[in-house]
């Protein structure tokens, strides 16, 4: 699945080549705007006062992770469907969770090599990635990655039930842009909207990989590190359930290969 998606991806050279494009145009937009903010201690960490790009850059960075998981799984039940080859891939004695996991494969480490590329311009541009925690880093990377896939398969769940894609990637990037403290700190909200921001994934996310940027331990992290890990144990299994279930009712009533 891997392979294929690669393949799929690379046979559009348009809209593969204009992702990166695209890349380039982010960072440079940001970098502009940087200059009419100053820096401040609260975009930084430990009460470092940090430059408004290398804050918002990281970010956008990671957040990309929010958006291949509530896309990747989506659109792959979804293009299954379209193509008519759902039936055929879901009565395959391969497991469930394997073949929904396997969706997602590609556009995750696709969105790896994005970031990595992303930060490698905003380093052109003055983002300063000298003190970054590897360890750190990596620890809130796979966080991100399995928090952030919980979400994407209840979308791919609710495909198979709705035969429609949810509104779940419109209203959870909205508010991960807004709450989630992507373009301002959290701590400039009102204390119930920042009470609403403690709730999403992305929030605490965000913070373990600015805190790892900024050279942060986990143990400096661990509150927002327990919440996704508590969140993830709790939450994944339950996502792979319920699109097991979506997809035997599917198959129990007929309309697996309905769209």
């Amino acid at each position: 699945m891997l392979v294929r998606d690669a393949r799929l991806a690379i046979a559009y050279p348009m809209s593969f080549w204009t992702g990166w494009v695209a890349l380039i145009g982010q960072v440079v937009t940001f970098y502009f705007i940087s200059k009419l903010i100053g820096s401040s201690r609260s975009f930084g960490v430990n009460g470092r006062a940090l430059p408004y790009f290398d804050y918002v850059v990281v970010n956008l960075a990671f957040l990309r992770f929010q958006n291949v998981a509530m896309h990747s799984f989506q659109q792959a039940i979804r293009g299954w469907q379209m193509l008519g080859t759902v039936e055929a891939i879901l009565v395959t004695p391969t497991g469930l969770p394997l073949l929904i996991l396997s969706s997602g494969l590609f556009g995750f480490l696709l969105t790896l090599v994005q970031i990595a590329v992303f930060l490698g311009i905003a380093t052109l541009f003055g983002l300063d990635l000298s003190h970054v925690n590897s360890g750190t880093a990596l620890f809130f990377l796979l966080l991100t990655v399995l928090s952030m896939s919980t979400l994407g398969i209840f979308s791919a769940a609710s495909i198979m039930s709705f035969k429609q894609e949810p509104p779940t990637a419109l209203l959870v990037g909205g508010l991960a842009s807004f709450l989630g403290g992507v373009l301002f700190p959290v701590s400039k909200l009102p204390p119930f909207l920042q009470a609403l921001s403690w709730l999403l994934p992305i929030t605490h996310s965000l913070n373990g990989i600015r805190g790892a940027v900024g050279g942060a331990t986990v143990w400096d992290c661990r509150g927002d590190a327990l919440w996704l890990a508590v969140m993830t144990a709790l939450l994944f299994p339950v996502s792979l359930y319920v699109f097991g279930r979506s997809v035997r009712r599917a198959k129990m009533d007929g309309t697996l290969g309905s769209y």
